[in-house]
């Protein structure tokens, strides 16, 4: 299962600073905390997913491990695809011989 993309949800590139990630982080809690919008159940999910972000991204530790789970998962994605390519080319030829036989 891939992971969030917690950059994307705070807008920041991967290679971005930590200054660049709390900007990010005060930025967006201004604009989507519940408190201005009388509690709506959007914003309440999007707050929480802000929050959850910067709580990854916000420390060095977890942004490593967080970093290395992307890793991972971009890895094992890429690998994933080459498998399925293989396949899909095995079928074809399996297709092309039975269509010889009959």
């Amino acid at each position: 299962m891939k992971p969030k993309d917690y950059y994307a949800i705070l807008g920041v590139e991967r290679t971005a600073s930590r200054d660049d990630i709390k900007k990010a982080f005060y930025e967006l809690v201004k604009r989507y905390h519940p408190d201005l919008h009388n509690g709506d159940e959007y914003f309440l999910q999007r707050f929480q997913e802000i929050n959850e972000a910067y709580y990854v991204l916000g420390d060095l530790d977890r942004r490593l491990d967080y970093s290395l789970q992307l890793y991972r998962y971009e890895e094992f994605k890429e690998e994933a695809l080459e498998k399925l390519k293989e396949l899909q080319k095995q079928m074809k030829r399996e297709i092309k011989k039975s269509k010889k036989k009959y």
